[in-house]
């Protein structure tokens, strides 16, 4: 008699996933689950044996944002929008937004714009309900799923984001016991990614998804483990403390009796879940809006728009005067910070895979997949030439701009490096938002960007291979290469990482 617990997915789940301590605790596999068999506490379990109810079911593996599967085809979401750019993934528009009403702005520590949002959704009949995480009454630190039924209830979405919280489940529960068929969903990258896998499966429960919010997360933190680490080296009790926040280089912890403690990030990542260690996506790159912090502005966030579906939602929200929106362009130091962050992440996230793999130890699969192409995708890219892929128009700087125009033009075309050109048009170097940012605020309208630039300059011929190209990327540690004509004189185009894993998605993705 055949053994079914081999052909069913929770078993895959759970030895490369659960064991592996690369679970975030999205319930995401709990709310998709058929017959009801998965239970999110402290990990995943499965609380019956549901292979002796089903034959064959991959859909807990599939759908969780850790695993391999579906990865190619989330990006169908959000890849017909117009732009697209390494650190930030494919978006629409870019802008600033802040609640218009005090009161709701008021009620967080960021400008209140998910919270308007939420609330002006439900007025306008556009949801019927929002799923979002809330603090715990007695531990900020501590998240709880909530599924908000009016709009009052949406005010009091949560600010803190580092901490795990099943949204997916209580997403699957709004579904299921209240028969909700209008949602909004709020979520940070890994439960994005998990709505977005279920949509991608056609899971029933999705025709009640209506709008997906995407807050941006540099990491999650294991709540026992962070808690613990507070106490005993900074002698901070849970209870304590009041709000929490992460900037590009501390994480920030204000306690009831108004002192602020300001950790440096390499004290405090050893406390991050597992997964997030490989995790690339700071932005929530699939979501229909991303909304995140405007520092170094106040009362200000940065909103990415990526889909038309988030579009219409922020359109009808600013003409009813419920949010106020402003030029990202007017504010280069914005963009320049979350882009900063975003490359950052990244960068980590690929130096941490590194030594994870030099080490033996397992990598999250959807990570790998999410970073690199595997053998047999590179096999399909050695038929592809740089050409075929690369960016023709390349938006080129004179060596004698200043680093402030750098930012300028960062900020109008949402760029994070720039070819500069000598007097003859002659490529002489490349400027980055890293080089520019070692520039202190007060000496960037008088620095020339041939004083910061790299002169040495990676390239490839529009002829070589794709598969080329990436591992040239690979053995030089950048994101870009420069496409040169057969002589180096002339600068054809440019390709970057996200070009080769966007090709990657067109050839693999359905249809």
């Amino acid at each position: 008699m055949r053994d079914s617990r081999k052909i069913i997915a929770y078993e895959e789940l759970k030895s490369l996933i659960i064991d592996n301590g690369f679970c975030t605790l999205c319930g995401a596999c709990e709310a998709a689950c058929p017959i009801h068999a998965i239970k999110v506490e402290e990990a995943p379990r499965r609380i019956y044996d549901c292979s002796e109810n089903l034959d064959l079911c991959p859909i807990c593996y599939d759908i969780c944002p850790h695993s391999d599967a579906l990865i190619h085809e989330v990006a169908k979401f959000v890849s017909d929008a117009l732009h697209r750019r390494e650190s930030l993934g494919y978006y629409r528009r870019i802008l600033l937004a802040r609640a218009a009403s005090p009161a709701v702005r008021g009620a967080t520590k960021s400008a209140g714009v998910v919270n308007a949002l939420l609330s002006f959704a439900m007025e306008q009949k556009v949801a019927d309900s929002a799923i979002i995480a809330k603090s715990s009454p007695h531990l900020i630190l501590k998240l709880q799923p909530s599924i908000s039924l009016i709009p009052d209830d949406a005010l009091s979405a949560v600010d803190s984001k580092v901490m795990p919280c099943a949204v997916a489940e209580a997403f699957g529960r709004a579904v299921y016991e209240y028969g909700k068929t209008h949602i909004a969903f709020v979520g940070i990258p890994c439960q994005v990614l998990a709505l977005r896998k279920l949509e991608a499966w056609q899971h029933k429960i999705v025709d009640s998804l209506r709008i997906t919010i995407g807050l941006f997360c540099l990491w999650t933190f294991s709540l026992d483990r962070l808690l613990e680490y507070l106490f005993h080296e900074h002698g901070v009790a849970p209870s304590e403390i009041v709000s929490v926040d992460l900037t590009i280089d501390k994480y920030v912890i204000k306690t009831s009796d108004n002192q602020v403690l300001m950790i440096p990030l390499h004290e405090v990542k050893k406390h991050i879940m597992n997964s997030c260690r490989t995790c690339t996506d700071f932005t929530a790159e699939f979501a229909d809006l991303s909304v995140g912090g405007g520092t170094p502005l106040k009362d200000w966030s940065l909103v990415i728009v990526r889909t038309r579906n988030g579009e219409e939602l922020l359109e009808k929200a600013v003409k009813a005067g419920v949010i106020k929106v402003r030029e990202i362009a007017s504010e280069p130091e914005v963009l320049a910070h979350v882009i900063q962050m975003a490359t950052s992440k990244k960068e980590s996230a690929l130096k941490d895979m590194e030594e994870l793999r030099s080490k033996g130890l397992p990598i999250p699969m959807g990570a790998e997949v999410m970073a690199k192409p595997t053998l047999s995708e590179l096999s399909r890219l050695e038929d592809i030439p740089v050409k075929a892929i690369m960016t023709r128009e390349v938006l080129t700087l004179s060596s004698k701009a200043t680093v402030a125009d750098f930012f300028d033009e960062m900020a109008k075309y949402h760029h994070v490096g720039f070819p500069i050109k000598d007097e003859d048009d002659k490529v002489v170097g490349v400027v980055t938002l890293q080089d520019a940012m070692k520039v202190p605020p007060s000496e960037r309208g008088s620095t020339p960007l041939e004083s910061i630039s790299s002169r040495n300059l990676i390239t490839v011929s529009p002829e070589d291979s794709v598969a080329e190209a990436f591992e040239k990327m690979m053995r030089h540690n950048i994101g870009r290469l420069l496409v040169m004509d057969g002589k180096g004189q002339r600068l054809l185009g440019i390709i970057t990482r996200s070009d080769i894993m966007n090709a990657l998605r067109r050839i693999f993705q359905p249809g």
